[in-house]
């Protein structure tokens, strides 16, 4: 009885959603629902520092597979509807599908969109994510994000495992706004009442505030000059959270001239906040100050596409000590259309993890990887 009844609602989702993406799932034509998706999945080889397997006393030692297999997938679900006033309202779901992931839905809204740009309210990244202009680049995994981190193991004492040169990427609740294109320009901002709640109202102000509110704006340009394809973008962000009150702005550019596209991006973050007794955050170890920078190159050749990148990424932390926290990434990346919608996808990457004070070799580690696979997208 159980099986069968999951399989009734089964075929009816199935049904609808094909009579859906059909544009006759009821009368009048209420709408058009779409699915599309990506899988990626890479075999791998890296190698950690020999130094920081065998941590720092030496008697004691982790040693770290070379040979990894990874896999990231998506499927995402999108309904559209165009009201009699000629307003374009849609809906998106972006469903996480890997079995070791901890999160279900990626992310989730509505948009309503017209001449004035289009309004999101939901789960989804900022505008000054989504408007960002990153440096060039091909390959099984990203030159910034958490990606190369899995492979080439990032040490706790370094929190730069996920540096970007974009800011404002998380999907927390938020209200955002993205013009419609005008002579090539874009702007957009959003805001964000809370980064932690669970649909309460948000506890910002006052002695006992708990909540992260963040704003950014981000205006873009994209546009050709000549026989070249130009894009740039400037974007700011702020957070109002006391003591972890942090500000920051980013900046890139991009041009593409014959087979060439070559660009860089930058990104720099300020800890603002104080302690209770008056002293700024950002000379102490819990600073968020962030500088990073994100340059590369892109070759394409018929199928065949061929990136080299280079990003690194500092954090003073406490003043008192010398050096900063770093993370240096050199990546050479490849990109092979095997068919519609099927690519094979490789890189090799160097990633170098320092800790400030530079003395404890559990904290710092480098090492070598070599990843392989293919990615499908539907």
């Amino acid at each position: 009885m159980k099986k069968s009844l999951f399989l009734t609602t089964a075929l009816v989702a199935a049904g609808f959603m094909t009579l859906g993406a059909t544009d006759v799932a009821a009368a009048g034509k209420k709408g058009k629902m779409g699915i599309t998706g990506t899988y990626k999945a890479l075999a791998g080889y890296a190698k950690q520092q020999g130094a920081y397997e065998n941590l720092q006393t030496g008697t004691s030692r982790t040693s770290y597979n070379t040979i990894d297999f990874k896999t990231d997938s998506e499927v995402h679900f999108k309904a559209s509807h165009v009201t009699d006033g000629g307003l374009k309202v849609g809906v998106f779901v972006e469903l996480e599908t890997d079995q070791a992931s901890t999160a279900t839905i990626d992310g989730s809204g509505v948009t309503i969109g017209g001449g004035f740009g289009t309004v999101m309210i939901g789960n989804s990244a900022h505008a000054a994510a989504i408007m960002n202009v990153n440096a060039p680049g091909v390959g099984a995994v990203g030159l910034t994000g958490p990606d190369l981190a899995s492979w080439v193991l990032a040490p706790a004492a370094v929190p730069m495992g996920a540096a970007g040169t974009s800011i404002g990427g998380r999907d927390d609740m938020k209200l955002r706004w993205v013009s419609s294109s005008f002579s090539g320009f874009t702007i957009g901002g959003s805001y964000t009442p809370s980064q932690t709640s669970g649909g309460n109202m948000a506890a910002n102000g006052g002695n006992a505030g708990t909540e992260v509110a963040v704003a950014d704006a981000a205006v873009k340009y994209s546009g050709k000059m000549g026989a070249s394809t130009v894009s740039a973008n400037y974007a700011m962000w702020s957070t109002d959270a006391g003591t972890a009150s942090v500000d920051g702005w980013s900046a890139g550019a991009s041009t593409t001239f014959g087979a060439f596209t070559v660009g860089a991006s930058y990104k720099d973050v300020e800890s603002t906040g104080k302690t209770a007794a008056g002293v700024s955050v950002s000379t102490t170890s819990t600073s968020s100050s962030e500088e990073a920078v994100g340059v590369g190159a892109v070759w394409k050749q018929g199928k065949m596409q061929l990136s080299l990148g280079y990003f690194n990424s500092s954090m003073p932390r406490a003043t008192a000590t010398a050096g900063d926290d770093e993370a240096t990434k050199w990546v050479l990346g490849a990109d092979y259309a095997m068919g519609p919608g099927v690519n094979f996808v490789g890189t090799v990457a160097s990633v170098k993890w320092d800790d400030e004070a530079n003395t404890n070799t559990a904290n710092n580690n480098k090492g070598v990887a070599v990843i392989g696979g293919v990615k499908i997208a539907f």
